[in-house]
């Protein structure tokens, strides 16, 4: 038994591997100047419902950007894994008496455990938002309170949703008692006052010329959280290589960490952008294929909305993402070691994952605190 079980960690490693690299390439493609925080599990899982719809390039560009395959067994294996560690919910929501092959409506169904709901996208935008609004705020718990609004739905034909929640205490706490105001330097090196919450246990840690890197447990031990405090952060990029290379040289040691308790809250992203960025862009256009979808072949993706949440706290961590998949119209617009000082008082990146398979849950970028 013990040997299976080590073939099946490995062989859920390597599929993490493609999520990850999209997690990093997204992460990449934004603006490192500013805050970032976002699900790339979210988002693959909203993507993926688009997938069972796609054919031709547009297929093989969903398999190129997120790793899917035509036999996407692996990747449902992984997502029920995930749902292990964190609360995942999916929906889909329908423009009243508009075909959807009743095909794929079955295979969104038996994937991703959902009935379509039927709504009035274009006389009742208002409505139909805030009952799609209602549904993440619930499906959050709390955490993702808005995030389409009445203009961002009028023109859709469909959207796909995906809620992510996640809610753990650190293995070990860290005391409100020394809890203590500190400085951190922002990435415009201007010095701020934050609340520094303090440690002195023993974790695993990595540190190079370039990276100081250390994990965080979380109670369940099935997650933890990892901090990436580069040397640099303006010439910083990190990707699966560097990733797996933490991994590989973390060494548990006596640390004195201190990490900032914060809270933050993304804006509503448009993903579009970013997606094109990276490569995903036939799905965006009017030569985009969804003919498993509909039999007129006239869908394509309107609009990828993204929101996260995460509060760190000395208790835990609390984080939750949604992401809205919106189609429309082909014609629309849309080692027993001295004790390691480790102190987070400057830019760093920091990442949620799964221990098990090291898949990314959720991942930011703090350049700015207030």
């Amino acid at each position: 038994m013990k040997k299976l079980f080590v073939l099946f960690t490995i062989c859920f490693s390597q599929m993490s591997m493609a999520q990850n690299e999209f997690a990093f390439n997204l992460l990449n493609e934004m603006e490192a100047e500013h805050n970032s925080f976002f699900s790339p599990t979210s988002i693959k899982v909203a993507f993926a419902m688009a997938y069972e719809g796609a054919e031709r390039e547009t297929k093989q560009q969903f398999e190129e950007t997120f790793g899917f395959e035509t036999n996407n067994e692996k990747f449902y294996k992984e997502l029920a894994s995930l749902g292990k560690v964190a609360k995942i919910s999916n929906s889909i929501w329908i423009q009243e008496s508009f075909d959807i092959l009743e095909s794929y409506i079955s295979t969104i169904n038996q994937r991703f455990g959902t009935s379509p709901y039927s709504v009035d996208f274009e006389f009742k935008p208002e409505e139909s938002a805030e009952k799609i609004n209602q549904w993440i705020e619930k499906s959050t718990h709390g955490m993702i309170k808005k995030i389409v609004s009445p203009l961002s739905v009028k023109k859709l034909k469909m959207a796909l949703i995906n809620a992510i929640y996640f809610k753990e205490k650190w293995k070990i706490p860290f005391n409100k008692n020394i809890t203590q105001k500190r400085d951190f330097t922002n990435l415009n090196d201007e010095i701020v006052q934050v609340d520094m919450m303090r440690s002195s246990e023993s974790y695993k840690v990595y540190v190079s010329e370039k990276v100081k890197v250390i994990e965080i447990p979380y109670e369940n031990e099935l997650t933890s959280m990892m901090i990436v405090l580069p040397r640099n952060m303006k010439k910083y990029r990190i990707g699966n290589k560097e990733y797996n290379e933490f991994h590989n040289q973390l060494r548990r040691q006596k640390v004195n960490l201190m990490l900032p308790k914060f809270t933050f809250e993304s804006p509503t992203l448009e993903l579009k952008e970013n997606l094109e960025g990276i490569g995903f862009t036939h799905a965006f256009s009017n030569g985009a294929n969804f003919s498993k979808m509909r039999e007129e072949n006239d869908l394509k993706i309107g609009t990828a909305l993204h929101k996260a949440k995460i509060i760190i706290n000395e208790e835990g961590t609390e984080a939750a993402a949604s992401t809205v998949v919106g189609i429309g119209k082909n014609r629309s617009v849309s080692i027993a070691n001295p004790r390691l000082d480790f102190i987070v008082n400057k830019p760093f990146i920091y990442i949620i994952k799964d221990n098990r398979t090291n898949a990314i849950l959720f991942i930011g970028r703090m350049t700015t605190m207030s």
